[in-house]
């Protein structure tokens, strides 16, 4: 359905590794667009009052530091957004349609101002856009007291060769994976259908902050897999949440999509992978 945009989602995951603050966030913009380096001035650290206790003074740091942790934080992502050509359309009413000139759709797509489109073909859109994520406070993230979450942030934190999947909805899969030219696979059901955590690990963001993915979640599973799952209608996890699997996260829908849906990526090194070798064989 969409063609990959190769590379976007390698950054993130460096800067993951780099254990980077708001990392929920730098795997979103890293993964779905190319980030321009612009972000709101943090605020000033405030500075400990002398008359003040060493015990008071503590409180108000970890507060501070909290406080700037959850922070909102803006970027300004170059969004990248693929549309499907249907029959009868001509570049003249895709541009316009999408509020772009001719000229720069054609440039986008390497194709002439009078190129004739096929029905089925995909036309790239580039387009910049400014969002705004509140990062993950510190220590909200999931119950970190039990055996399972630790288990599962020490798996988060390893290199792995693989990983084992579950599928992440009951439903045909109706678009495949083609190398190039799409990210994922898309499993139809119905609105409402549950989307279920296809292995253990650490969300790294859930939110609407690119139109094209809707209701999206990226699970981290280890430093070399992520999982992400698009179109959503409802999320049932937020960022920093441990999920495990099977867990439901999300209620299947069409958002940003033309069919009820859920887009479900594997990416390996921030590189989109076919996750059909890394799920059981389904039962006819």
């Amino acid at each position: 359905m969409f063609e990959d945009r190769t590379g976007q989602w390698t950054h993130g995951l460096s800067r993951l590794r780099a254990g980077i603050a708001g990392v929920g966030l730098a795997v979103l913009l890293a993964a779905c667009a190319n980030v321009d380096q612009q972000q709101t001035p943090p605020e000033s650290q405030p500075q400990p009052d002398p008359s003040a206790s060493a015990a008071p003074a503590s409180d108000a740091a970890a507060s501070a530091a909290q406080a700037a942790a959850s922070a909102p934080v803006t970027r300004v992502v170059t969004k990248t957004t693929y549309v499907r050509v249907r029959r009868g359309d001509t570049l003249q009413r895709i541009a316009s349609n999408h509020s772009v000139s001719v000229r720069d759709l054609s440039a986008w797509n390497r194709l002439k101002p009078n190129s004739r489109l096929r029905a089925g073909q995909s036309l790239k859109i580039v387009a910049k856009q400014t969002i705004t994520v509140q990062a993950a406070a510190p220590g909200k993230a999931a119950p970190a007291n039990t055996a399972q979450s630790r288990a599962v942030a020490a798996e988060v934190a390893r290199h792995a060769n693989s990983v084992t999947l579950v599928w992440p909805a009951q439903g045909r899969v109706i678009e495949p994976f083609a190398p190039g030219t799409t990210r994922g696979i898309e499993i139809a059901g119905k609105a409402g259908d549950p989307v279920l955590a296809a292995a253990d690990g650490k969300v790294m963001y859930a939110g609407t902050g690119l139109n094209e993915y809707g209701s999206l979640i990226i699970v981290q599973h280890n430093k070399d897999f992520l999982t992400a799952y698009s179109h959503n209608r409802r999320l049932l996890v937020k960022t920093g949440d441990t999920v495990h699997q099977g867990q439901q996260i999300a209620e299947m829908g069409n958002e940003n999509n033309d069919r009820v849906a859920v887009l479900f990526e594997v990416r390996r090194d921030g590189k989109p992978v076919d996750p059909m070798p890394y799920l059981p064989t389904q039962k006819s």
